[in-house]
């Protein structure tokens, strides 16, 4: 029977490639929960770049080998500590390391410039762009607008504080009937937090818009949502909260869910709770772990995939045989660059795979890029894609 450093080993290359069980995932949980030392070990796997050379590298270790060699050392024993020594582990991780970054590569039939970009010693690529950051602007109900990014004031008006890089909105409501709206717009390479006034939370993802009021009424609580957002609505029975999209109303009275509204197709992904979709005359209610699809008055519900949907509020990209033009629109509004195909590029090849959204561009790219026939060049704000 394989002993735990192998099994959690395992485990973790299977999270990072989207196969874990329900059971496994419990596992994988309780580990990184049991010391910092094996979340900042996990966390380093998804931050982990030279992919290319750790490939390499795997197809030297006789993995068997240097399993019987571990399991000799420990009969060798007099004790075992239950606390596992860094020397015993080293063999496993690296070949865990290596193994947590595979992307799996499918073809169809099997199935501006800104102060992001960053010098970089490289043969093909003129440089590297960062990740997104905190950014976004604030239009005020008189038209005025703030670059959040530059204020240095803790308070921007008489209801709004910007605290720890996040709006802030004053609790209360109004019964004045003519509402006072605020827009919040979050640009490619960019994302947000906003507290409203009745304490609910959003989340907004990169090349986003929000338009809310200052304070919401007595009645329902509406805001309108361009792009994503993922949302902690605060209970009150008394006024319901309506999300409002292109053709598309999500009501709720306390819940956490996800709305991507980026395209045509309206998806709504509820975590936990219970939402209300309505479009044209037809409605359809959620259940926690469900989705729902809206297009031209039609809707559709299924089972979600929580670790997909959810993964870009998690901080993660998130791929399950997504298909090469999706994926480089998420690398597009993430890392504010402007994505350019050579003709004879196929646009549908599908990957799967998994890594954190904080790393560079360059080592998103080093993935892709080795276990497919794509190349990839980084030029200004530009990401040229072309075939080996």
């Amino acid at each position: 029977m394989k002993s735990k450093p192998f099994i959690i080993a395992e485990i973790i290359k299977k999270s990072l490639v989207g196969e874990l069980s329900n059971e496994e995932k419990t596992v994988l949980e309780n580990w990184i929960n049991l010391t910092d030392e094996n979340k900042k070990l996990y966390d380093s796997f998804k931050q982990s770049h030279k992919v290319k050379a750790d490939l390499e590298f795997l197809r030297s270790i006789d993995v068997n080998q240097a399993w019987n060699n571990l399991e000799n050392k420990r009969e060798s024993d007099v004790k075992v500590k239950s606390n596992f020594n860094l020397k015993i582990w080293i063999p496993l991780i690296a070949s865990c390391f290596i193994l947590c970054f595979y992307i799996f590569y499918f073809k169809e039939s099997s199935i501006q410039p800104d102060t992001k970009i960053i010098a970089i010693q490289s043969n093909i690529h003129k440089n590297d762009v960062n990740p997104a950051s905190n950014e976004a602007v604030l239009i005020l109900d008189d038209g005025n607008t703030l670059d959040l990014t530059t204020v240095h004031s803790d308070s921007i008006g008489t209801n709004i504080k910007l605290k720890n890089d996040q709006l802030e909105y004053v609790k209360g409501m109004t019964s004045e009937v003519a509402l006072k709206y605020n827009t919040l717009i979050v640009p490619k390479g960019g994302y947000y937090k906003i507290e409203l006034s009745d304490g609910s939370k959003v989340w907004l993802n990169a090349m986003s818009k929000l338009k809310f009021p200052e304070l919401f009424s007595s009645g329902e609580r509406r805001v309108d949502l361009e792009g994503e957002a993922y949302f902690e609505i605060s209970k009150d029975a008394n006024r319901p909260f309506i999300v409002h999209t292109e053709g598309t109303d999500v009501k709720v009275l306390g819940t956490h869910f996800n709305v991507d509204a980026y395209g045509s197709v309206v998806r709504t992904t509820l975590k936990e709770g219970r939402v209300e979709v309505a479009s044209a005359s037809r409605t359809m209610i959620l259940k926690p772990g469900e989705f729902c699809e809206s297009l031209d008055g039609y809707l559709k519900k299924g089972f979600a995939d929580l670790d997909r949907d959810l993964a870009w509020y998690n901080n993660e990209f998130y791929f399950k045989k997504d298909n090469l033009q999706s994926i480089l629109n998420q690398l597009s509004n993430w890392y504010n660059v402007e994505v350019q195909f050579n003709k004879t590029v196929n646009k549908n090849k599908m990957i799967t795979g998994s890594i954190s959204r904080d790393v560079k561009l360059s080592q998103v790219l080093e993935m892709i890029e080795y276990v497919s026939d794509i190349k990839f060049k980084i030029d200004g704000n530009k990401l040229i894609v072309n075939n080996k």
